[in-house]
């Protein structure tokens, strides 16, 4: 989706950089509707105190034929308010696109529909409660993590365990003084519509609440067991993910991730990250083949690695600007 990422590992990265842009306007169980500020889906130290307007920062690239300019920008869904991650480069293929591509609509009625998919299919009030779906060992971390984050344990009964792991990996990243206010998709989208530049999107709602909601029962407890043991092993992943974007290390970010995958099970890469790439390698394909400039922004998790839409691309035999 607009897809958090050694431990920790699983749900909480992978929601920042690649999961889905609808579940981060997610919040904790005690705010549930509380606006929407989403993916599944990176840190401070010395890279934060960078100077606006450096030359250096997050990875960008850049793929061009005679009518055509595609920008791709790998963004993070969750900030630390204070982290500085605009250059002068991000900001001239910005301002200069004739529209501007993001993962999914999350802004004016969009919303609604995302809270109607939330209830419809982030719910199971039939079925077992989720305890009892859990091993001994999930089932305390379970409650540890709800008393640790302040969330009511009774509230996460009738969740699926897909959606379980999402409210526990906002709950956790926030808890790291990240927010989705403070993230890319955010503030680009929003400044898109100050600046009337037209957006398009690369999915719908129901399309990105399904990847999660359409997984076999095994894997969402897979994916819900790795986002409880990221949350346990608490190893300050995230400033190291988020320092490794800032400045565009997408190698050491590719490594993180791909730990980070390998937790989260062979079902959630397929849906989250490896098909949703080929697709959208395609689509990025047929934009080539028309004309004038366009700045795509998509969680990181997407534009690095050996799957990703950069190397598919590559390997197609369009030549990209970028690491």
């Amino acid at each position: 989706m607009q897809t958090p990422l050694s431990a920790p590992r699983g749900g909480a990265k992978l929601y920042r950089l690649g999961a889905g842009e609808a579940m981060k306007r997610r919040r904790p169980v005690a705010h549930w509707f509380k606006g929407l500020a989403l993916g599944l889906a990176l840190l401070l130290g010395a890279a934060a105190c960078a100077e606006p307007g450096r030359a250096s920062g997050p990875a960008l690239w850049r793929l061009a034929d005679e009518d055509s300019e595609i920008w791709l920008f790998g963004t993070v869904h969750m900030l630390p308010p204070d982290l500085d991650w605009r250059t002068d480069r991000i900001d001239a293929a910005f301002t200069g696109a004739d529209w501007v591509m993001f993962e999914t609509d999350t802004e004016g009625p969009a919303q609604d529909r995302l809270r109607a998919l939330f209830l419809e299919r982030g719910f199971d009030r039939t079925g077992p409660p989720l305890s009892a779906q859990l091993a001994p060992e999930d089932r305390a971390r379970l409650q540890r993590a709800a008393r640790r984050f302040g969330l009511n344990a009774a509230a996460l009964e009738p969740m699926r365990p897909w959606f379980a792991a999402v409210q526990l990996s906002i709950a956790y990243v926030q808890a790291q003084g990240q927010a989705a206010e403070s993230g890319v998709d955010t503030i680009l989208n929003a400044e898109a519509n100050r600046r009337g530049i037209p957006r398009r999107y690369f999915e719908t709602a129901e399309q990105q609440i399904g990847f999660l909601a359409d997984l076999p029962p095994d894997a969402e407890r897979t994916f819900l067991t790795s986002t409880l043991n990221e949350i346990e092993a608490d190893a300050g992943d995230i400033q190291a993910l988020d320092a490794a974007w800032v400045s565009g290390d997408t190698q050491t970010l590719a490594r993180l991730l791909s730990e980070s995958m390998a937790d989260a099970g062979p079902d959630v890469r397929r849906v989250l990250i490896t098909e949703r790439n080929a697709r959208w390698a395609g689509e990025i394909e047929t934009l080539l083949a028309g004309e004038g400039r366009i700045f795509i922004a998509v969680g990181a998790a997407h534009l690095i690695g050996d799957d990703s839409v950069i190397a598919l691309l590559r390997a197609r035999g369009h030549t990209i600007e970028g690491p």
